[in-house]
């Protein structure tokens, strides 16, 4: 065996272990998943399970990571509906969205992979996401683009 079929199995090892960590209880926190890890005997660090819950797409619902599952998986707006909380404008460019603690990297990259017209851009925060537009037209139309998404 060489160095490199190792760390194929150890991450393996590790992102089965992240599965069933998930599952058995509430882990709120990347922190948390490598002190999980440790007790299962397996050393992590924060960046390489980082890497693991964005390849096992893992999300982040109530607060607690957890595996996406049937539809939810391939659903590109699932985000949108699932982690906003608000949405606001903020001046006739800035629009501000609250999302669920740890969710708003994913709903940033959701508005960026959509390609809105008018959306110039995204900033995403822990919790918040400012998206800039071209216009306040562009604003009005980004807004009820998400609202029409909400479920809350």
């Amino acid at each position: 065996m060489n160095k490199y079929t190792d760390r194929a199995e150890g991450k393996a090892a590790r992102q089965t272990a992240i599965l069933e960590a998930i599952t058995q209880e509430p882990v709120a926190t990347q922190n948390d998943l490598v002190r999980c890890l440790k007790k299962r005997g397996i050393a992590a660090t924060q960046v390489s399970i980082s890497r693991d819950i964005a390849e096992l797409g893992l999300v982040k619902a109530g607060g607690a990571y957890r595996a996406a599952t049937g539809e939810a998986a391939h659903d590109a707006e699932m985000p949108l509906r699932t982690f906003v909380r608000s949405v606001v404008a903020a001046g006739p460019n800035l629009t501000v969205i609250r999302c669920d603690t740890g969710t708003a990297p994913r709903v940033g990259l959701v508005l960026d992979g959509l390609a809105q017209p008018g959306l110039v851009g995204t900033l995403a925060g822990d919790d918040t996401v400012f998206v800039a537009g071209d216009s306040a037209a562009a604003q009005k139309r980004l807004i009820e683009f998400i609202e029409s998404r909400m479920t809350n």
